[in-house]
């Protein structure tokens, strides 16, 4: 029927919106730009995002409950395997839509304010997902009480996408991950309880 509006749908929106943030620009892109990547006009998408920092931030709500819903997965494995899914817990929550869009990001809000302030609350949630999870290893007696608990998780937040920067030059997520494993195991003292003791 002429005239009628379809309903648009988020994911149809948000994956061609990332992507054209990262290649054309943040500030440069419009709503109207968006809605013609998705396929959609700008007064179909307006119901469900009324401005391009709705859609970011929508974008990054999809990583971090996907990142909420590992953390909250009760894990059974060692010291390791925690250390492994912290990772990739950080991976869902801060670059859902991959390390080259978010890292495109994070250089476009060097001269981007509402860009910046974005991220920077993001990155605020991650940092609160990884408490709870630290408190969680703690209390599965994997890992000892933590110290100075903020600088680990800026630290850990940091190194992550230090490492994850590397991609740009060529460097595997496996090698990445690895080195940001026992980079970060480093940071937590293993409980007693669960580390054999090596014999003299």
């Amino acid at each position: 029927m002429p005239g009628t509006k379809r309903k648009a749908e988020p994911m149809k929106i948000i994956k061609p919106a990332m992507q054209l943030f990262a290649s054309e620009g943040f500030s440069k892109v419009t709503l109207e730009d968006i809605a013609k990547a998705s396929g959609y006009t700008a007064d179909e998408i307006r119901p469900l995002f009324s401005t391009k920092e709705e859609v970011l931030i929508s974008a990054y709500r999809i990583g971090q409950k996907k990142m909420e819903e590992r953390f909250r997965t009760m894990q059974t494995g060692d010291f390791k395997s925690h250390m492994e899914t912290m990772f990739d817990s950080l991976l869902d929550g801060l670059m859902p839509f991959g390390p080259q869009v978010h890292l495109s990001l994070i250089r476009q809000a060097t001269q981007d304010n509402t860009l910046a302030e974005i991220i920077r609350r993001t990155s605020r949630n991650v940092n609160f997902g990884i408490k709870a999870y630290l408190l969680q290893m703690v209390s599965l007696t994997i890992i000892d009480e933590v110290e100075g608990a903020e600088k680990v998780n800026e630290n850990m937040v940091t190194t992550f996408i230090e490492g994850m920067a590397s991609m740009l030059e060529g460097k595997k997520l496996p090698a990445i991950k690895k080195a940001w494993v026992s980079n970060a195991s480093r940071m937590l003292k293993p409980s007693s309880k669960t580390t054999v003791a090596t014999p003299f």
